[in-house]
């Protein structure tokens, strides 16, 4: 018996929370890279003055360096199954997202975001059990 490309493996699912994970750290310190800038308003007038703040913040570098790991795992992941799967499967981010920015932001994660980030969970369940065991016989 030989699974078929969309086959989600135990590896495959810790690749995708992988890229879930950097994406959001790096979102994370892309947002701390905003507010080190002290520029609470970017319009056309201070976009090159918030550009070059923002290029000088330690955190933005951080986050830019989460984004290409997680390029390098997203691009592993697309090599193994397609698109349409992995993407929503990858949905655990809005969770993660949350989670730090609650702890590192105190940002206030109201009930009705709560249950939308469930509503994600509930989707990216159905994705995942719809690609379960397909399997072709030789």
């Amino acid at each position: 018996m030989k699974l078929l490309k969309n086959h989600l493996t135990l590896k495959i699912y810790f690749s995708v929370l992988m890229t879930d994970v950097t994406e959001s750290f790096g979102e994370l310190f892309f947002k701390k890279g905003v507010v080190a800038t002290q520029i609470h308003h970017v319009s056309w007038q201070n976009i090159w003055v918030f550009a070059s703040h923002l290029l000088t913040a330690s955190n933005f570098w951080i986050g830019f360096l989460f984004y290409i790991i997680n390029f390098v795992i997203w691009m592993a992941v697309l090599s193994r199954i397609d698109l349409s799967i992995a993407f929503p499967v990858g949905g655990a981010t809005y969770v993660i997202v949350a989670f730090l920015s609650m702890i590192f932001l105190h940002e206030h994660i109201t009930s009705t975001r709560w249950l939308g980030i469930l509503c994600i969970i509930a989707g990216v369940t159905l994705i995942s059990q719809s690609t379960r065991m397909v399997v072709e016989k030789l």
